[in-house]
């Protein structure tokens, strides 16, 4: 399986992450680096607990996922945080 992505600007102070904006995306999503065999449905087993919640990854990356059959090793994905609905 892949990794979760880790920064070494994510120091903390409380609750907020310093050098991310008020809003930032960071708090809608994590970042997932893809390892060879991977696949969505293994990805969203991994994050959600459930493998046929890989649409909402789909969705939160519609640039590099063109094709969701297709995953590349090293391939960076934004993982949607939380139990939400798929993204519109």
């Amino acid at each position: 399986m892949g990794v979760f992505a880790k920064h070494g600007d994510e120091a903390t102070t409380g609750t907020r992450h310093v050098g991310y904006p008020e809003g930032s995306w960071r708090k809608e999503f994590d970042l997932y680096v893809v390892r060879k065999g991977d696949t969505l449905f293994g990805i969203a087993r991994q994050v959600y607990g459930d493998g046929n919640s890989w649409h909402r990854i789909q969705q939160a990356n519609p640039i590099v996922l063109k094709d969701p059959d297709i995953l590349h090793a090293g391939l960076v994905l934004r993982i949607p945080k939380g139990d939400g609905p798929p993204l519109a």
